[in-house]
């Protein structure tokens, strides 16, 4: 089952995501990945150890919003491209968070390549909401 996964903020509207930018890939892996890292702590740990937390933003229908982890755009599309030069770049620390995208991946490219494009357009998004001046956001995954 694929994943379809668009920004979140309060209040965000039908017509801001029209216009919000996309994943170049689909956002199938990305969605996927963010369900499959909460599976594995090793890996929930390598994202607060690398300084990235931001990326771990996520919420899906029926979730408390008390329990999201809210994250400032620029945070986010900080993070996003930190993480992305990381894991271009083999740095140590990131072989789980490749490992683990890796098993939903598209298959086109390699796994480190598309996790880094779909980096690169968590970015835009965040970059998006920022332009909105929106002062807190998240990723919405459904199913």
């Amino acid at each position: 089952m694929g994943a379809h996964v668009f920004p979140f903020w309060k209040g965000v509207t039908d017509e801001q995501c029209d216009r919000l930018p996309g994943f170049w890939n689909d956002c199938k892996a990305w969605g996927n990945w963010m369900a499959e890292r909460g599976r594995h702590e090793d890996v929930m740990r390598a994202h607060r150890l690398l300084k990235v937390d931001a990326v771990t933003t996520c919420r899906t229908a029926g979730m408390d919003d008390a329990a999201v982890l809210w994250v400032a755009p620029h945070a986010l599309a900080s993070d996003a491209l930190w993480l992305r030069h990381l894991v271009t770049t083999s740095a140590p620390g990131t072989r789980r968070i490749v490992e683990t995208y890796a098993l939903h991946a598209n298959g086109v490219e390699s796994p480190e390549h598309e996790l880094g494009q779909d980096l690169l357009d968590v970015a835009a998004i965040a970059r998006y909401a920022a332009q909105l001046a929106v002062p807190m956001m998240t990723l919405q995954v459904e199913w």
